[in-house]
């Protein structure tokens, strides 16, 4: 008997609409190799036992919100988990639905890498945003933190028309809990002219 695949989750939402295209879960996983300056997630950063789930549990939290367009994978570091997350995505895409997933490393180093799962992952995500956040080149693109992070349409069942009206920011509001989840916003001094 083969023992199930773990993930080691930081946090995950069961609906979210800024973290692609149409309402999604994301799961936030934890642990990461980067150390960038401004992480928007530093308690995901260290990696420790947090929330360990099955993936067969997720799969079923999944299952059970039919009017998802699909799942959204950051962190912490998505590619330090790939052989549980390809399992995870292979399911998800064979529903019909889509995966996004962010991830520090460049997709020229994702191909060359031997990190377990990787390659398995990366056949199985439909958008891929790729490279680390820098603080100093904060954007407003769609999707991403930073200028220098770039979007890789996969699968072509993701397009780049698909991210117009994406919030850039959105807090959730539960029974118990307040969620903040999206992407840092470049401030832009005002003028401290006459009015």
């Amino acid at each position: 008997m083969t023992q199930p695949l773990l993930l080691n989750i930081a946090s995950w939402l069961p609906r979210s609409c800024a973290n692609g295209p149409g309402t999604r879960m994301v799961i936030w996983v934890q642990g990461c190799p980067f150390r960038c300056l401004g992480c928007q997630n530093p308690d995901y950063l260290q990696f420790k036992l947090n929330q360990v789930v099955t993936v067969e549990e997720m799969w079923q939290k999944f299952q059970a919100l039919p009017d998802l367009a699909g799942i959204s994978i950051s962190g912490g570091e998505p590619f330090a988990q790939a052989l549980a997350l390809a399992d995870l995505a292979r399911r998800v895409q064979s529903v019909g639905k889509t995966v996004v997933c962010w991830t520090g490393y460049e997709l020229k180093q994702i191909k060359l890498s031997n990190i377990p799962g990787s390659q398995e992952l990366l056949n199985h995500i439909d958008l891929l945003v790729d490279s680390l956040f820098i603080q100093q080149q904060i954007s407003d693109q769609p999707l991403r933190g930073s200028s220098n992070q770039k979007l890789h349409f996969l699968s072509g069942r993701i397009v780049e028309a698909d991210l117009m009206n994406i919030p850039r920011q959105e807090w959730i509001l539960g029974s118990e809990t307040l969620t903040y989840t999206g992407f840092p916003v470049e401030y832009k001094q005002l003028d401290q002219g006459g009015v």
